[in-house]
């Protein structure tokens, strides 16, 4: 059985797409997205200049100073003009406050993206800034203002806490020049942790304030590897409750037309989850990426790739009518997965037809659209028609007041390059839509540098707190898990992939080695599952 991405990978027609657009793509998006360059400012736009330095004061690294972006204060990205020389940037202000993001290596922390907002008001009016000193003083409101939010709600008070934003205050007063970076590095460290204590403090109080255990809370896991035998099988079964099966196989050829779409491995897939007692999740479904579109498809005008659409989500949701309670019917629509340059209203008019078409062939199946890339890195970039960029978020409000009638929206989360805090406020942002929630796909590091095996070969992710070991893997999936099971609006956690087996998307990612056996991370969520009584 495949995965998605596997046969995005295996598929005759997706060679270049494995090359040099799809999988290069999801590498880009997870992290080269954050490094792509945006337009230069010109000389007479109102600009601020931003000083970038490392902790002992050099430039700051080229890879993070790649990084640096403009966004709105409810965080979504802007395409700013940027121009950047070693150790400074000059970003175009915008026609609304903006605060920057860089990602820097914090002493004594990680590695982690870091704000910078002038004090919750934004930058609207040109200025020098010395980024980290900003940003140490925006990380050190932002959590006070979410300690007091907890303790108004009764969470107990941590020493620890209150010892971690006093040491970040001190070390904010009374310096000046050289001191004054060295010492808002120091004070970024002490309210990091801070805010990720809070967080964690939070959910913690909520999840003991449960009335009773969130038994129908889903723990998923991607079902591709079924065929490896009882090794693989036993601990997928012993963890998971939920599954992200198998899609179907798209025809090289266009006719005969009830010959362009074989459910073999689909339905293999399916009946696996249900002989063994796993709530599975399909496919619908809509994927505009190269190795997910035959190359006979890839050519046709929006009106005839539209009709298609509708067709096939609707015969494939009959199919599976009372089989398949949740469908992802629409994927990464958000101005990434796009190869027909359709223009937004276009996306619009399909995710509608789509979750409609999913509706006609099965009223009783949860539709699910799906969103990478929270923070929306790629938006640093207009599109070719100079529209800015959505984000997950904008694209998800712009299908609301399109009418789009679905009822999940997925999130992947491959984001250990934030620090709990910035992904506790991201998630949060999902409540406006009043819908449950899924993580679709989560997983991280166990170790660092490359992995060969892997979908990412090349790819080296920043450490979270260090150099990425198995016990931090764990500490990051536990705490994630966590957060989102002290959440009421989130349904489900999918983790992507179970092992190392070759072929996983996320470098050194599995719960399981490559020899199928377990990783600390893989004990530590069936330990929450334990204590969850899941």
């Amino acid at each position: 059985m495949m995965n998605r991405r596997t046969f995005l990978q295996n598929t005759a027609a997706s060679a270049a797409f494995a090359a040099i657009s799809g999988l290069g793509q999801d590498a880009a998006r997870q992290l080269g997205a954050e490094e792509s360059a945006p337009p230069v400012p010109k000389k007479d736009e109102p600009q601020i200049r931003v000083l970038l330095h490392e902790y002992d004061l050099s430039p700051l690294a080229p890879e993070r100073a790649r990084t640096l972006i403009a966004r709105d204060l409810a965080n979504d990205p802007l395409p700013q003009p940027l121009s950047s020389a070693e150790g400074r940037s000059r970003i175009a202000l915008a026609s609304e406050p903006i605060q920057i993001a860089v990602r820097l290596k914090v002493p004594d922390f990680g590695e982690v993206h870091c704000f910078a907002d002038n004090n919750g008001k934004g930058y609207s009016k040109p200025a020098n800034i010395e980024f980290v000193v900003e940003a140490a003083i925006t990380r050190l409101k932002r959590v006070r203002e979410a300690a007091e939010a907890a303790k108004a709600a009764g969470v107990p008070t941590d020493p620890e806490l209150d010892r971690q934003l006093q040491a970040a205050a001190e070390l904010l007063s009374g310096k000046a020049g050289p001191e004054q970076v060295a010492g808002a590095y120091k004070s970024l460290a002490h309210s990091l942790h801070a805010g990720e204590r809070v967080v964690m403090n939070a959910a913690r109080h909520r999840i003991s304030k449960l009335s009773r255990p969130r038994t129908e809370f889903l723990f998923g896991g991607l079902a591709s590897g079924m065929d490896r035998g009882a090794a693989f099988e036993k601990p997928f079964t012993e963890l998971f409750n939920f599954a992200t099966i198998s899609w179907y196989t798209w025809s090289q050829q266009s006719e005969p037309l009830e010959s362009r779409i074989d459910y073999t491995r689909k339905d293999k897939s399916l009946d696996w989850c249900l002989t063994h007692k796993i709530i599975p999740k399909g496919f619908g479904y809509v994927y505009l990426a190269n190795g997910a579109t035959p190359e006979w498809f890839r050519s046709w005008p929006f009106e005839k790739v539209l009709a298609e659409y509708k067709r096939i989500v609707a015969q494939t949701t009959r199919r599976y009518h009372r089989r398949l309670p949740f469908v992802e019917v629409i994927n990464e629509a958000h101005d990434e997965a796009n190869i027909f340059h359709f223009s937004h209203e276009q996306i619009l008019e399909l995710t509608r037809e789509a979750c409609r078409a999913a509706h006609d062939g099965s009223p009783v199946a949860k539709r699910l659209i799906n969103n990478c890339c929270l923070w929306a890195e790629y938006g640093r970039r207009a599109n070719a028609n100079d529209q800015r960029r959505w984000s997950p978020f904008r694209y998800l409000k712009d299908c609301v007041r399109a009418g789009v009638e679905f009822e999940r929206i997925g999130l992947q989360l491959y984001y250990p390059q934030f620090d709990l805090f910035e992904i506790d406020s991201m998630l949060n942002r999902f409540k406006d839509f009043d819908r449950p929630l899924h993580i679709s796909e989560i997983s991280c590091n166990s170790a660092d540098g490359p992995d060969p095996d892997s979908m990412r070969p090349k790819s080296v992710v920043p450490g979270w707190h260090g150099p990425w070991t198995e016990s931090m893997q764990a500490d990051w999936i536990e705490a994630i898990y966590t957060l989102c099971y002290s959440k009421p609006e989130f349904e489900a956690v999918g983790y992507w992939d179970l092992a190392d087996v070759g072929g996983h998307f996320w470098p050194h990612g599995g719960l399981l080695k490559k020899n199928l056996s377990p990783k600390e991370s893989y004990y530590r969520l069936l330990g929450l599952k334990k204590a969850w009584e899941l």
